[in-house]
């Protein structure tokens, strides 16, 4: 693989998404801790009313950017339904946060599902091609999360604790993407300060070359 499209591979892996894996993996010790201490229940209680919370944020954003235009079109008024639909949601969530509780291991089973085949492809189609020495570490770290997920949907009793393990597993293979691919570019920058030095002393090279073969040549003509 090209240089250029090593470099391109690895500066896709932002910011954005070590932000996700920070907040997965504080999701995944709260409900770990939730249910060692008895909690559980309470902690995804509190959790689908933040959610709520979320959720109504988002309908009042859309509803103030919808208000702000002034010509209207068909596709601003399909979003402000959108966000009026997610609104109620998020209210219906925050009032009666018992109706999601007995769907939230499928839910939760399809994002950690979601989450860990973007960890798979993430070491293999981005870190491996890049030349990450350690990244299988990630990959099986995205093919735990994948498993345990199945694990969140059949078994109900300790659901919990299997979101918060699997959330934790998951939010690690993510950073181990970041720490990875950060070391990659790292070596990238320095492979590529290494060539261009080359190049430069290459170049110098053949220019004191070419210059000393064209003062031999001024001197053959003199001398003729």
């Amino acid at each position: 693989m090209s240089s250029a499209k090593k470099k391109n591979r690895i500066s896709d892996y932002n910011i954005a998404t070590v932000v996700v894996d920070v907040i997965m993996l504080l999701l995944g010790l709260t409900f770990i801790i939730g249910f060692a201490t008895g909690a559980a229940m309470k902690v995804l209680t509190v959790f689908i009313q933040v959610v709520g919370g979320v959720l109504i944020a988002i309908a009042i954003f859309e509803l103030i950017n919808f208000l702000r235009i002034k010509e209207k079109a068909v596709f601003d008024w399909i979003v402000m339904i959108i966000g009026s639909a997610i609104g109620i949601l998020g209210i219906i969530l925050i009032v009666k946060p018992d109706l999601l509780e007995n769907f939230i291991r499928f839910i939760f089973a399809i994002i950690i599902w979601i989450y860990a085949v973007s960890i798979i492809f993430t070491a293999v189609i981005v870190l491996k091609p890049a030349g990450a020495k350690y990244w299988w570490f990630s990959l099986l770290f995205g093919f735990a999360a994948f498993v345990l997920g199945i694990f969140v949907m059949l078994q109900e009793g300790t659901m919990i604790l299997l979101i918060g393990i699997t959330l934790l597993v998951g939010a690690i293979g993510g950073l181990a993407n970041a720490i990875l691919a950060s070391h990659a570019k790292r070596e990238f920058k320095k492979s590529s300060k290494i060539l261009d030095d080359a190049t430069v002393i290459a170049e110098s090279t053949t220019v004191a070359g070419d210059s000393a073969d064209s003062k031999d040549s001024d001197s053959d003509n003199i001398k003729y």
